[in-house]
């Protein structure tokens, strides 16, 4: 596909190294999971089967809340929608065509560290007649790169980037220097987290409890199981299993392995963070950036932020 560009973060990755750093740090490197095609179509398999929002229509209602406000605060007659880790496309899509459909014209690129799903999701957008010309398969890690190669294109078009699904799976503090860093003044950033679901009545344990089952499946231990075979951990370690933790203060899921040598060492495949809305204001305050929730699902399980740098 024309228009894709790879990072040396990936175009010259050398995976042993990135293997062997994982395991001296005993957890997996995040990208170690979806890098192949296989992985990528494990991936998503896990997301159209455990995701809510394929089947509780409160999940859809508040990307449909969030994009009817972003149309109401975004007046600019060009916009360039920018989806970091959008996997599949299917929300970038939607908002494509929701901006397109009240005039806006769109300029569509992801970013991604799967060739295959940024190939997928600049497809499927660019059938909403978004243009799609100029994506880049990079580790987000690579922040100072991408925020370059973003501001060699459409310098004076506002920016509207899709965070969705992706801080729930990274360092907090990295998380909140992505947002600051790759913001101009006029961006909006849509930030999705999921959320522990506390309420009135409903304590921490609890409402972990009630999510476990997006997380503890066949499909997720199917995923997890190829990353330890494609990286060849199988003859070392146990089966994955997922378990509920703090990070922090921050209530997660993680999904870990334990190593038969050295015996109980404990390997992390991959963490979840289940923010509430109190932690992750607090994340966007200590980030200096500013955020505004737009939707909240009424189970308290996911929930949209617009975060723009402070003015």
């Amino acid at each position: 596909m024309a228009g894709i560009t790879i990072h040396s973060s990936m175009a010259n990755i050398d995976l042993d190294e990135v293997l062997a750093a994982s395991l001296r740090a005993n957890r997996l490197d995040p990208k170690l999971l979806y890098v192949t095609p296989r992985q990528a179509e494990l991936w998503r398999e896990v997301s159209l089967k455990h995701s809510p929002i394929h089947s509780n229509p409160e999940f859809t209602r508040i990307y449909h809340d969030a994009y009817a406000r972003i149309l109401e605060e975004m007046r600019a007659e060009k916009i360039h929608l920018v989806g970091l880790g959008p996997g599949t496309g299917l929300k970038e899509a939607e908002l494509a065509a929701r901006l397109q459909s009240h005039g806006r014209e769109v300029l569509f690129t992801a970013i991604d560290v799967s060739r295959d799903l940024v190939e997928e999701a600049a497809k499927r957008v660019a059938a909403t007649g978004a243009a799609a010309d100029r994506h880049l398969v990079c580790d987000l890690a690579e922040l100072a790169f991408i925020r370059e190669w973003l501001d060699a294109s459409e310098r004076n078009v506002p920016r509207l980037f899709t965070f969705f699904g992706i801080v729930p799976n990274l360092e907090p503090e990295f998380a909140g220097r992505l947002m600051r860093e790759l913001l101009r003044p006029g961006d909006v950033l849509l930030a999705s987290a999921h959320l522990a679901p506390v309420s009135d009545g409903v304590s921490l344990e609890a409402a972990m409890d009630k999510i476990v089952p997006q997380y503890d499946n066949a499909e997720t231990l199917a995923w997890l199981r190829e990353a330890m075979e494609q990286w060849k951990l199988n003859a070392r370690m146990q089966e994955p299993r997922i378990v509920m933790d703090k990070h922090g203060e921050i209530p997660c899921l993680r999904g870990l392995t334990f190593a038969d040598s050295p015996p109980g060492a404990v390997f992390q495949l991959f963490f979840s963070l289940r923010y509430t809305p109190e932690l992750f204001e607090e994340l966007l305050q200590q980030a200096g950036v500013l955020g505004e929730m737009l939707a909240i699902t009424a189970c308290r399980e996911e929930a949209i932020w617009a975060v723009q740098l402070i003015s």
